[in-house]
């Protein structure tokens, strides 16, 4: 039998005090993460203008954060960029490009640790998918702490987009979420007014 549900309820309350803690750290160093995210920004607006050179009628609508499911298995940790005109993943020159934002993951290692031994207080035989459930459900917990810096992030970078070259749409929206489903628009990037305003 699954125990899964039973782990999850267990640590509810350790999960709520550790993202409080966590978006307390966030809400302090997030701009550490400024200096890569600029850098992968650069990179993905020369690869957008280089396409644009041959689609002159391609518009940027989209920047897109997306989560990989995958990372969660390579502990890689990676989130993929991509600029897409309005058709978003029916665009075909939308490429991604992958970034860590590592100050979000520092010290889910050790997380991990503390839950399992918490786990094993309560639990007999912790099987290894029930500790990958477990670690799935924290990394999710982050994610969620860094779509909610997003916007303010969003605004430190937002220039080396509307002053590039690059043809943009008036307002173009950042989106957050996975890779291929429903992403949530987080903010808006006004083009002609420079200018990023919550949801």
């Amino acid at each position: 039998m699954q125990r899964t549900k039973e782990l999850t309820d267990f640590l509810q309350t350790y999960r709520t005090e550790r993202k409080a803690a966590r978006k307390e750290v966030l809400e302090e160093s997030y701009q550490k993460m400024i200096p890569a995210l600029t850098e992968v920004i650069e990179h993905l607006v020369r690869s957008q203008a280089e396409i644009q050179e041959t689609e002159a009628q391609r518009r940027i609508k989209y920047l897109c954060f997306f989560r990989l499911r995958s990372s969660g298995y390579t502990q890689s940790h990676e989130i993929a960029l991509a600029m897409a005109d309005k058709r978003l993943y029916l665009d075909e020159a939308m490429d991604c490009i992958y970034w860590t934002p590592d100050v979000i993951h520092e010290g889910t290692a050790e997380d991990v640790e503390e839950v399992q031994t918490l786990l094993a207080k309560a639990f007999i035989r912790l099987e290894k998918y029930e500790l990958f459930h477990i670690r799935q459900q924290l990394l999710s917990d982050d994610w969620e702490l860094f779509c909610g810096v997003l916007p303010r992030l969003v605004k430190a970078i937002e220039g080396r987009i509307t002053d590039s070259s690059l043809l943009l749409e008036d307002d173009m929206e950042v989106l957050c979420g996975g890779y291929m489903e429903e992403p949530e628009t987080v903010c808006h990037i006004n083009t002609k007014e420079a200018d990023t305003d919550g949801k």
